[in-house]
């Protein structure tokens, strides 16, 4: 069970968002297999544009590997040495239920498949063997270079050996027809991949192209990798720009031992998406302030913060929903309710129809006995959530006490 938790928390951080935010992306993954090429492509949805690519060498008999992801180092997608490449997919909630006499998956199951495992049935073997637990909020595709593929969604390890695949984010086996796939860059990609088939880079980054997304205030495809399965190729584009590419070939860049580089610094051309990152670290380390008791502590200054984090696009200020909660959960263990008050108003302030931001505000309050402000964010709460049967009993009690 730890393991399984642990594996969701890891999940929920690093690949699908903050809790306070919806889910404001699907990422889209296609395969093409033609005359003994298989070709894969990725678009990585998401907002923070702090991106990472890096090499593992296998150690002895595994294989060696490149991963893609943020600046946490926790693998999206990559491929081996064998041609495997795999990538996930944010998913609604699906119950795992065949549990009965199998072991626990470990947090690094990707790892151990990529250094073990040269193709999808050697991975649907593995993971018949757990518990897969901790995975339900999570669904991972894997190719293999003969242009078979895996999927993992809930309980199911579903394989297929289509010529051409196109994935989003949505359970393949529960769709009984195309319509009921609300993802509009799913049916472009699929439509662009049934009128034509090429596994030329330049076509492959077409349907990346046609695939990717983009939101007014940066959001969007932060990287689009296209492998090429048997050739051990990636090729690396960086926000939205399909015009310039980063090559590289796996085996020559595993000959320089373990390293990571920074996606951004290989497109210096990439005006947008640089100043996307500079606007994006500007507002975490703006953040960061309010772990200061100083400021916090200090009105003035803390309007000075406050009113500076604003000027910001409040879109992308939004994003930190889950850095601004952590920060103001550090005060409330501090016992310092003031503290955490003034850092959970910037939630309100961000999210004022989000019936759990007046929640978190509420509870502070209690804590910091002030019961009449405790009310009034109560009953905020209940009024967006009439199901939050917590702040219900919150009131009732709170009108006792403040009516004797």
């Amino acid at each position: 069970m730890k393991n399984s938790k642990l594996i969701i928390l890891i999940l929920a951080i690093s690949v699908f968002g903050f809790i306070l935010t919806p889910n404001a992306k699907s990422c889209s993954m296609f395969k093409l297999t033609m005359n003994g090429k298989t070709m894969v492509g990725n678009n990585e949805d998401y907002w923070n544009p702090n991106t990472r690519i890096w090499f593992e060498q296998g150690q002895e008999n595994d294989y060696g590997a490149v991963y893609v992801g943020y600046d946490n180092f926790w693998a999206q997608g990559g491929m081996n040495q064998a041609g495997l490449v795999f990538d996930g997919f944010s998913m609604d909630y699906l119950a795992i239920n065949h549990t009965l006499g199998k072991k626990s998956l470990d947090m690094n199951f990707l790892s151990y498949i990529m250094k073990k495992c040269a193709v999808v049935d050697d991975v649907k073997k593995y993971l018949s063997q757990y518990n897969l637990q901790g995975l339900e909020t999570s669904m991972f595709l894997f190719i293999d270079k003969t242009g078979k593929y895996l999927i993992i969604e809930g309980d199911s390890l579903i394989i297929g050996n289509n010529q051409s695949y196109v994935l989003s984010n949505f359970y393949p086996s529960r769709i009984k027809e195309e319509n009921e796939i609300d993802i509009p860059i799913y049916h472009k990609g699929k439509k662009l991949l049934e009128s034509q088939k090429d596994t030329s880079i330049r076509f492959c980054s077409s349907v990346m192209d046609t695939m990717h997304q983009e939101r007014n205030w940066g959001a969007g495809t932060m990287y689009t990798t296209i492998y090429d399965l048997n050739e051990g190729i990636i090729y690396l584009y960086y926000f939205r720009d399909y015009t310039h590419v980063v090559k590289l070939n796996l085996n020559q860049e595993l000959k320089k031992n373990n390293y990571s580089l920074i996606i951004p610094d290989l497109f210096p051309e990439n005006k947008k998406g640089l100043d996307f990152l500079t606007d994006y670290n500007t507002i975490n380390s703006s953040l960061d302030l309010y772990k200061n008791e100083d400021i916090l502590s200090d009105s003035i200054r803390y309007n000075y913060v406050t009113s500076t984090l604003f000027k910001n696009d409040v879109k992308l200020v939004g994003r930190f929903a889950n850095k601004i909660n952590e920060i103001g959960n550090s005060w409330i263990e501090k016992d310092n309710y003031d503290a955490a008050i003034k850092v959970f108003k910037i939630n309100v302030k961000l999210s004022p129809y989000y019936w759990d931001t007046y929640k978190t505000l509420a509870d502070a309050y209690l804590k910091n006995k002030q019961n009449d402000l405790a009310l009034i964010n109560y009953e905020k709460a209940v009024e967006l959530n009439p199901d939050y049967k917590e702040g219900i009993n919150h009131i009732e009690k709170l009108m006792k006490l403040l009516n004797n």
